[in-house]
């Protein structure tokens, strides 16, 4: 079995979490912490949200002081644009906000093998028997093909050398066999 959780944790909290979950687990895997620097990121939204704004009350002002209808259209058209363009910096920098107040931690969690529950002082009947021995009997199962695997794995090179040796002397006891004898 194994599960998958993410969770957003206020920033003064972050170490605090950290600390307390690895507490509660068997074993640790892996621990990956990152960063990442918004700052410039973020002045630079600043600056250009408060070109906008500036670019927006300038329209605002031309809005007031047009006469023609085809004046107010254009002034209208690009007020549009630049009010939208002010909403897209805005929504942006509420995000580079949100994401620096809280960090987001990534849990993957997996167990390793069937827990056996202990077995009471009670007298156990053939059927809890049987599910026992067999969750027991599974457990030593994937420990010796875990093992297997790990081994082949670890000692592969060594296992090629040696198979790459035997197919040589194979080759050259072989070939001495055939070589007719003067």
């Amino acid at each position: 079995m194994s599960g998958h959780v993410i969770v957003r944790i206020p920033e003064k909290h972050f170490q605090t979490f950290l600390n307390d979950t690895e507490d509660e687990v068997s074993e640790v895997l892996g621990r990956n912490v990152s960063g990442q620097d918004v700052t410039e990121e973020y002045v630079d939204l600043e600056s250009r949200l408060k070109s906008k704004r500036a670019v927006e009350e300038r329209l605002l002002g031309f809005m007031k002081e047009a006469q023609k209808t085809e004046d107010l259209l254009k002034i209208s058209s690009d007020l549009a644009k630049v009010q939208e363009e002010i909403e897209v910096l805005v929504g942006k920098v509420k995000y580079l906000e949100n994401q620096t107040a809280f960090s987001t931690v990534e849990i993957f969690m997996q167990e390793s093998k069937v827990v056996v529950p202990g077995v009471g002082d009670g007298d156990l009947d053939t059927w809890e028997k049987t599910k026992k021995q067999l969750a027991v009997s599974l457990n030593f199962l994937l420990a010796a093909a875990s093992g297997l695997v790990v081994f082949f794995v670890g000692n592969l090179p060594v296992i090629l050398l040696l198979v790459l040796i035997g197919v040589g002397i194979f080759y050259l006891v072989k070939r001495k066999r055939r070589k007719p004898k003067e």
